[in-house]
């Protein structure tokens, strides 16, 4: 086995999942700071309640339609931009992929639309802290790793694997868990367990923006994990 492979065969998930993350730090941190400042200024500040009430109202009057634009512009062309002009973050076919992700990230606003609506009936649209804290626990304890996280990393697997769906499938096969769905997993809460109580604080017709401003940052993680785990899994068995 070359010095290469033991390298691969020796990376933790662990590190994977936190170097992407870290590859985005400065940028996270950013959205951590603007999402409880806006959560903040919206119940503080009045005038910063007047200019989202107009976003809150164009998406009670378009449900599904919102939703999907919402995540579609947030989640596809805006990291969009990020691909094609930060050299660092850069992938392969970055207009493919910026389509292929704005039409994923579209289909999840959708899903959110309604996991949003089931946390409001499993507990209640309150905004005290139990309330959110509920919130947050099922969505990133029992949600999260059960769907969200599974179906997405194989997805950026996917891309990041050249849209190769023998070799997605080969990556699955050996030590999925492992190798594609715990560095996301882990990777997902150092983003969104400080995020998401921002995003829940707000009323529910403006929660999709507040997610999809998240989520603009969070695609840009899980293009490096994609990548990443590609990279491994080809050093390994190519």
């Amino acid at each position: 086995m070359s010095s290469s492979q033991k390298s691969c065969v020796n990376t933790h998930p662990i590190a994977i999942g936190f170097a992407a993350a870290r590859a985005n730090l400065l940028p996270m941190c950013v959205l951590w700071v603007m999402a409880v400042s806006l959560a903040v200024a919206y119940y503080l500040v009045p005038c910063v309640a007047q200019i989202l009430e107009p976003v809150g109202k164009w998406q009670e009057r378009n449900g599904i339609a919102a939703a999907f634009a919402t995540q579609f512009v947030f989640c596809g062309l805006l990291p969009a931009l990020f691909l094609l002009t930060v050299r660092r973050i850069r992938t392969d076919r970055p207009l493919l992929k910026a389509f292929l992700q704005s039409v994923w990230s579209g289909c999840w606003g959708v899903v959110y639309l309604w996991f949003y609506a089931f946390q409001a009936w499993l507990f209640g649209d309150g905004h005290d802290f139990s309330t959110l804290l509920c919130k947050m626990a099922f969505d990133q304890f029992v949600w999260t790793p059960l769907t969200a996280v599974p179906l997405t990393a194989t997805f950026f697997l996917w891309m990041g694997s050249g849209f190769s769906i023998s070799r997605t499938a080969q990556a699955c096969r050996e030590g999925y868990f492992k190798r594609v769905v715990l560095p996301n997993l882990l990777a997902n809460w150092v983003v969104w367990i400080p995020a998401v109580m921002a995003v829940y604080a707000f009323p529910r017709s403006l929660q999709i923006q507040m997610l999809g401003l998240v989520s603009c940052f969070w695609s840009l993680v899980c293009l490096q994990l994609g990548k990443r785990a590609h990279e491994s899994t080809g050093e390994v068995t190519g």
